[in-house]
């Protein structure tokens, strides 16, 4: 796969700013949400890890992944296309919500592209909603728990969590001093989870009503 300047294999997961189309999407230039709200509006809510992604064939950059934890709209081991926005590590694993998208032809039939693609999924949020996903030495609790730990990385000022989820490093409340903050992994991925739950029965139920 041929790559552009804009993506590049091995390129660190915590960007700091998404592209779209080689701009840069600043930080406070997209209304914040919810990660409620981003779950509940989101076609595909899925932890993937990239194995691959495409600049040059489809006028936009592709990405090719595989779902390792699905928690709306596929299931483990799917493969997934989406983009448009650069600065997504080859290797590296995201939490990422995606909006529905039309399928997409290559622009010509030669070269190594990924051929058609079924459905391409668009991260929502201006490209925001895209969570790497790692292990850092960020956690600083009085308690001395864990300073390193497997982590969830976001900008909060565009993606907005549960008030009782802790965020590291620590900072007075309500003073933004970072463009990322970090949460546990092992906090924030139950919370998805809940949310599918929540979902599922949700569906079931309204199965039952109407069937």
């Amino acid at each position: 796969m041929q790559w552009g300047s804009t993506v590049r294999a091995g390129m660190g997961a915590g960007f700091a700013a998404m592209l779209l189309c080689g701009q840069a999407v600043q930080a406070g230039s997209v209304r914040s949400v919810t990660v409620r709200d981003l779950f509940t509006q989101a076609g595909q809510v899925v932890l993937v890890r990239v194995i691959a992604g495409d600049t040059e064939h489809y006028g936009a950059i592709v990405y090719k992944a595989t779902v390792e934890i699905a928690y709306k709209g596929a299931k483990a081991g799917d493969t997934v296309f989406f983009g448009p926005y650069a600065g997504l590590g080859i290797g590296a694993e995201y939490v990422v919500f995606l909006e529905p998208g039309a399928g997409l032809k290559p622009k010509d039939a030669g070269g190594l592209s990924f051929g058609e693609i079924p459905s391409l999924g668009r991260i929502m949020a201006a490209g925001y909603a895209a969570l790497p996903v790692g292990y850092e030495c960020v956690f600083d609790e009085p308690t001395g728990e864990r300073r390193c730990d497997d982590s969830v990385e976001l900008n909060p000022e565009q993606i907005i969590l549960p008030k009782t989820m802790k965020t590291f490093p620590r900072r007075e409340d309500g003073v933004i001093t970072t463009y990322k903050i970090w949460v546990r992994r092992s906090d924030f991925l139950p919370q998805l989870q809940k949310m599918s739950d929540a979902a599922a029965e949700k569906d079931k139920k309204q199965s039952a009503a109407t069937g």
